[in-house]
């Protein structure tokens, strides 16, 4: 194997310029330590900006504060990512909140909130790096939603009627976005996590990684650790997966053969 070839299976996504939302804590953070890992240069966005400088500076990628719920600010981060990379080749649409409760109590504020936040910011993400994207040549360009099980499965045990319905919004955004932009060269496709130990698992998985007698019935018996999501990130976003566009991908032990 010569010595190109070599750095392509060791960096599938070297040189390629990533957004990663969400990216301060938890499994934002975890992909974006596997993308740069991987060769890529990651654009760290989230509200928190002294967690987010923190770990681009351990990343050798770039930080970008931005609340992604409001408008401006969304195009603020497609814009200044490419002021400062040159380029733009890749987005992680993996910002997201949740608020579990019973359908007939959920507040509509919280519901608005919700979609605004997994639904509308990701597709106006999505059209704007899609435009930055077809201002270059050649290949490589990918989107990857972080939607959810909940996408498709009812979580009986952790009611969550609002969330839910925002994931599959998502998880039929990208199917039509990756109708519609794969002869662009864009592909687009989706992650769909079970359950990992995580800010928006507080209360449910406790910190030893532990959850609900229901989540040991699942047939690999456990939740997700650190990790386990990382390498389906970098395949969809890399050349590996040149050939699949639209394509939901579970990573959830096994939840939906139960559903």
């Amino acid at each position: 194997m010569g010595t190109s070839e070599q750095q392509t299976a060791a960096e599938p996504l070297a040189g390629r310029v990533v957004v990663v939302t969400g990216a301060s804590s938890g499994l934002g953070a975890q992909m974006s330590a596997a993308l740069a890992r991987a060769g890529a240069r990651v654009v760290l966005a989230a509200r928190r900006e002294e967690r987010l400088r923190a770990l681009a500076r351990e990343l050798g990628g770039e930080a970008i504060a931005c609340d992604i719920a409001d408008a401006g600010e969304r195009r603020r981060l497609i814009e200044t990512a490419v002021e400062r990379c040159g380029r733009l080749d890749g987005l992680v649409n993996n910002a997201g909140l949740s608020r579990p409760g019973p359908a007939s109590r959920e507040s509509m504020d919280d519901v608005r909130r919700m979609f605004e936040l997994n639904l509308v910011a990701p597709f106006e993400l999505c059209q704007l790096a899609a435009r930055a994207m077809r201002d270059r040549d050649g290949g490589g360009r990918a989107i990857l939603n972080v939607a959810s099980i909940a996408a498709f499965a009812a979580l009986e045990p952790m009611p969550q009627a609002g969330y839910a319905i925002s994931k599959e919004g998502l998880v039929a955004l990208t199917r039509e976005l990756a109708s519609q932009w794969g002869r662009h060269g864009i592909r687009v496709n989706a992650l769909a996590p079970g359950f990992f130990a995580s800010e928006m698992t507080d209360g449910l998985i406790d910190s030893e990684g532990d959850g609900p007698d229901w989540l040991r019935d699942l047939p690999l018996g456990r939740i997700g650790r650190p990790g386990e999501l990382d390498g389906a990130a970098v395949f969809l976003l890399s050349e590996a997966a040149s050939y699949v566009t639209g394509h939901v991908l579970a990573v959830d032990g096994g939840l939906l053969t139960r559903s």
